[in-house]
């Protein structure tokens, strides 16, 4: 056991230099990298140096001017820019001793609260720090009221957005509800159909939407009933004797393309018009026919009249 204990410390002993050893060069190895680069950043600062003093050395009087006009412009920014950093109003407010909502002609001179100061251990902090401690105060004030407004504003068009959409989903469901009752008004006025067509009182309208539902090519032929075909044409002048029963045709047409919709069977409804409008015209010409010759019959009896008169007072 001592031998073992000789060699370990023995080891130890060999070891200790190499270790030393190497930590001195890591040590070495970071001073030459910061020297180099020290030495690069000399050169560097040399070299624009250099270029500075060429390129004033090269310029014309009128670049000259110009450079130390921008050099000029550039420090007056700077110091309006540390101005505004510390000054109690921010510029965003444009707020002025004159020009202000509270009327205080003190406004942008700084209010010391002794007291608040003392309590918090301030006492002994000069006017100008404690100026710019008021102006970040109210720099923050501003920030975080600006970050509520975005969130406010945020959330607002998020709730706009949301009405929206309730908006657009309640026109779908209205109008899927205006075609489902379109549909079951539709199916009311076939059944009126059916019974009036079984009952024998069929109206004009029932022949001609029974012959549009037979023609349609997405309706099923076993959902119509059968039935004989007629002359459409004569079986319209047979029901409609009048004037009132065509107008009343063109009304019933116009109901039925509502419910149906007005793109369906278009040529066939819209020649069934003409031809009710033109049964019109007609009807309307032989009322005035009749009228005149009702006229004329009232003249020749009122003239045979006065000629009677007129040869009995002659005699």
């Amino acid at each position: 056991m001592g031998k073992e204990k000789k060699m370990k410390k023995e080891r130890k002993r060999r070891r200790s230099p190499s270790s030393s050893s190497s930590s001195e060069s890591a040590d070495e190895q970071t001073r030459r990298m910061n020297k180099t680069l020290a030495e690069q950043r000399l050169l560097k600062k040399m070299e624009k140096r250099r270029q500075k003093e060429e390129m004033k050395a090269n310029e014309t009087p009128e670049e000259k001017k110009a450079r130390r006009m921008a050099k000029k412009m550039k420090k007056d920014a700077s110091r309006k820019a540390a101005d505004v950093e510390d000054s109690l109003i921010p510029a965003e407010l444009n707020y002025t001793n004159l020009n202000n909502p509270f009327n205080d002609t003190k406004l942008t001179q700084t209010f010391v609260w002794g007291k608040k100061l003392e309590k918090e251990g301030k006492d002994g902090l000069s006017q100008e720090q404690i100026t710019k401690e008021a102006s970040q105060r109210i720099r923050k004030n501003l920030t975080e009221a600006a970050e509520y407004k975005r969130i406010r504003d945020s959330r607002a068009a998020v709730k706009e957005d949301m009405e929206m959409m309730k908006r657009d989903a309640d026109l779908r469901a209205g109008q899927m509800t205006d075609s489902k009752e379109r549909e079951f008004q539709l199916d009311q006025v076939k059944e009126r159909t059916r019974i009036r067509i079984e009952q024998g009182r069929a109206k004009a309208i029932d022949l001609l939407s029974r012959y549009a539902r037979f023609s349609d090519e997405n309706t099923d032929s076993s959902s119509v009933p059968d039935f004989e075909l007629e002359n459409p044409i004569e079986y319209m002048k047979s029901t409609c004797k009048s004037m009132d029963d065509y107008e009343d045709l063109i009304e019933d047409i116009k109901t039925y393309r509502e419910l149906d919709g007005w793109s369906k069977n278009e040529t066939w409804w819209t020649d069934i018009t003409r031809i009710a409008e033109d049964e019109i015209q007609k009807k309307l010409s032989q009322r005035r026919g009749e009228v005149h010759t009702g006229v004329q019959n009232d003249v020749q009896n009122s003239f045979k009249v006065s000629v009677a008169l007129f040869n009995q007072t002659k005699s």
